[in-house]
């Protein structure tokens, strides 16, 4: 990276400082929260919870049908294709090819980044899924953090942020808040569907939130024009 890129990317991250701290402060929490599902009691919390959901949502069909398909709007195959819609009409929209380029790069690193993260995470907590009597969908690997809610959530705040970005006058104001009910609902209604199903424990779901928002807040910077961040 020659001097004048190097000083491009400082003044970027300067510009996004207010996000990069609350990617900090969910980096935090997240840290926080998985070091606490080793402890029995918040295990035992978690465990009452899900074990009172599956007594219920085992007898409602109509539940059940209602959680299996909004699980699936959070699977990573739907997320992967999402994004790569979410990439398209960025890149129709965009006002100039630097910015498509940014768009994409942004939308795809902050899967990518997210993902390996998820990964990493299940593999170094291993924390082993809900065991109920009454299995209502099955999931093999690890437990924390929810990868559906994980992936679900970057998307939507991946978005977000980049309509923020565009959307800045007052005319958009009521479009913005729209998005941010639809993508709030939307990422909610994934997590609820894994606790539902028995397949994460509430604090897995809370965990992929704050994974998701902490990547996309994270990478931020990518989105700052060279001539703003000079």
């Amino acid at each position: 990276m020659s001097g004048r890129e190097s000083t491009l990317w400082r003044a970027a991250l300067w510009r996004r400082r207010r996000e990069l701290g609350w990617a900090g402060v969910c980096a935090l929490a997240f840290g926080i929260l998985a070091a606490l599902t080793t402890l029995t009691t918040i295990s035992a919390w978690d465990t009452q919870i899900v074990l009172a959901v599956n007594a219920v949502v085992a007898t409602q069909a109509a539940l059940r049908g209602v959680a299996t398909a909004v699980t699936t709007v959070g699977s990573p195959v739907s997320v992967d294709v999402l994004t790569a819609v979410a990439v398209g009409v960025a890149w129709r929209y965009g006002d100039s090819r630097a910015e498509r380029v940014r768009a994409a790069v942004y939308l795809v690193g902050a899967r990518l980044v997210e993902l390996g993260l998820e990964t990493y995470v299940k593999s170094l907590v291993a924390r082993p899924r809900p065991a109920v009597p009454h299995p209502l969908a099955t999931a093999t690997d690890a437990s924390f953090p929810s990868g559906h809610t994980a992936g679900t959530t970057v998307l939507c705040a991946a978005v977000l942020l980049l309509v923020h970005a565009r959307a800045h006058r007052q005319q958009h104001r009521p479009m913005r808040t729209w998005l941010v009910l639809a993508a709030t609902l939307v990422a909610a209604g994934v997590g609820l569907s894994r606790v539902l199903l028995g397949v994460h424990y509430p604090t897995d779901v809370a965990g992929g939130v704050l994974l998701g928002i902490a990547t996309a807040l994270a990478l931020t910077p990518i989105l700052t024009p060279s001539r703003e961040a000079g």
